[in-house]
């Protein structure tokens, strides 16, 4: 309060406090004073005299103006002319109240503060709106994504910077929706625009596509979309605010990795079909070379016994040799076609009984460390007989072309995956050469029609590893 008359100011004390307006003052009743507690406090208001020795309302307000001028100012005086009220007004004082109708301060004063307190609060929300517009427009700018807000009754888009990067067109502050409507592509556009109606009418808030658009320079860019749907008190929608992603790499990506798996699937057939092939000439050429002389020598021993009485027994001997000869050529040649049962620990046995075989023809010393048959037993059956198939398939390798003297087989078992590695100490070759044979090929193809991997390290001279791994998840058997 700057008053220099200590009777008025405690007039205006207790008026305040008689109507309920709890304020605790700081008195001045100099210029100079003034101006120093403007300096050393932040005050809630300033009620201020006319007309003091060394000072006046004026320039009371012009120095408010200069170091405060959020503090409600309210002049109180006497008598005031006209220039001078309209002078306080100028300068930015909320209010005068005459000396002689102190009775209408309380309202005053409750005015002069809410106003400042809307007046400091729309500050407060017009910084923020505008610190919130400037980063927006910031990260509209250094998006790629386009950034679009749709009135629906304007009919009128907007759309971010990013629009000219994508497509070409030069963002505005409102485009026309049927402008841009006609860079959608038109196999996309009938179910974009479908889709987009059903999300109005069954009231959804949020709206996804994925769709084309037709670069200016005639290009097709595949463009993810995601948008929230605004709504009104009668849940109709009023505006679309979304972001559009360009997505044209991922699904290039995605349609080469598609390519890659058909030509991957394309290339598995051809080696099944190939394998099937090579199995197929292997029995004919095991039942012509071997069974079939087998039996046409029995025929020849039977005719000959018909026709020489004297040698009767003896040919019927040796054709029932060489017919027990046949049948056992015949079993042999079924055991190796049909998967072997591997019920309870028929798995386990069954590579080491193919190991026990390969040893006593002491052609190679093959060693056989398998994991707990708790672990061979919750292997899945498509995964036992993979594995078997693959054993078969490499010990062959090994014996016809590695001229190795030791190899060994072991299986092993995490929490993630079952490996198989199958080592030979032979001569090795080089992994990076094209090889004409199918014998690995085929064994890769079987690896990947159970989701896992073939690695093959080899160098000639020093022998070969394979190393097949098969994830957990898929080949788990559920126990008995």
């Amino acid at each position: 309060m700057l008053e220099d008359n200590p009777i008025d100011s405690m007039v205006i004390s207790k008026i305040l406090t008689a109507n309920g307006i709890d304020a605790e003052f700081t008195t001045v009743t100099t210029g100079k004073d003034y101006m120093r507690a403007l300096e050393l406090e932040r005050f809630d208001l300033i009620l201020s005299d006319h007309q003091l020795p060394d000072f006046d309302s004026v320039r009371a307000l012009q120095e408010r103006n200069k170091m405060h001028p959020e503090v409600p100012f309210i002049l109180i005086t006497g008598a005031v002319s006209e220039e001078v009220a309209i002078a306080i007004i100028k300068e930015g004082g909320d209010d005068y109240i005459l000396k002689s109708r102190l009775q209408r301060l309380p309202i005053a004063v409750e005015e002069a503060v809410n106003k400042r307190k809307v007046i400091k609060a729309k500050q407060s929300v017009e910084a923020a709106l505008s610190e919130l517009t400037e980063r927006f427009q910031l990260a509209a700018k250094t998006s790629f994504d386009i950034i679009w807000d749709y009135d629906l009754e304007k009919k009128t888009i907007y759309c971010s910077d990013a629009l000219e990067k994508i497509i070409g067109i030069t963002a505005h502050e409102a485009l026309p929706v049927n402008y841009l409507a006609k860079f959608i592509h038109p196999d996309d556009l009938p179910a974009v625009y479908s889709s987009f109606l059903k999300m109005m009418k069954n009231t959804n808030s949020r709206w996804r596509k994925i769709f084309r658009v037709r670069n200016e320079d005639g290009s097709v860019v595949w463009m993810n979309s995601n948008a929230l749907v605004i709504r009104n008190k009668q849940d109709h929608a009023t505006r679309v605010v979304g972001v559009m992603h360009d997505i044209t790499e991922v699904r290039r990506l995605q349609h080469e990795l598609i390519e890659r798996e058909l030509e991957a699937q394309k290339q598995i057939t051809e080696l099944t079909i190939r394998a099937q092939e090579k199995e197929r000439h292997e029995i004919g050429i095991e039942l012509h070379d071997n069974v079939n002389q087998l039996l046409a020598t029995s025929k020849i021993m039977i005719d000959t016994a018909k026709r020489s009485p004297a040698i009767h027994d003896l040919c019927l001997q040796k054709a029932q040799e060489s017919i027990l000869q046949a049948i056992t050529e015949l079993r042999n040649l079924a055991h190796s076609m049909i998967p072997p049962p591997f019920e309870k620990n028929g798995f386990g046995n069954a590579i080491k009984d193919l190991a026990y075989k390969i040893n006593l023809t002491g052609k190679l010393n093959l060693e056989v460390t398998l994991p707990s048959p708790e672990i061979l037993h919750d292997m899945s059956p498509e995964l036992k007989i993979t594995f078997f198939r693959i054993i078969q398939e490499q010990v062959s390798n090994i014996l016809k072309y590695s001229k190795a003297e030791n190899a060994s087989i072991r299986i092993q078992a995490d929490d993630h995956r079952f490996v198989l590695v199958i080592e030979d100490d032979g001569i090795g070759f080089d992994v990076d050469k094209q090889r004409t044979g199918i014998g690995l090929k085929n064994i890769e193809s079987r690896a990947k029609l159970l989701h896992g991997n073939l690695t093959i390290i080899s160098y000639p001279g020093e022998g070969c590893v394979i190393r097949v791994e098969v994830p957990v998840n898929d080949h788990v058997a559920a126990f008995n």
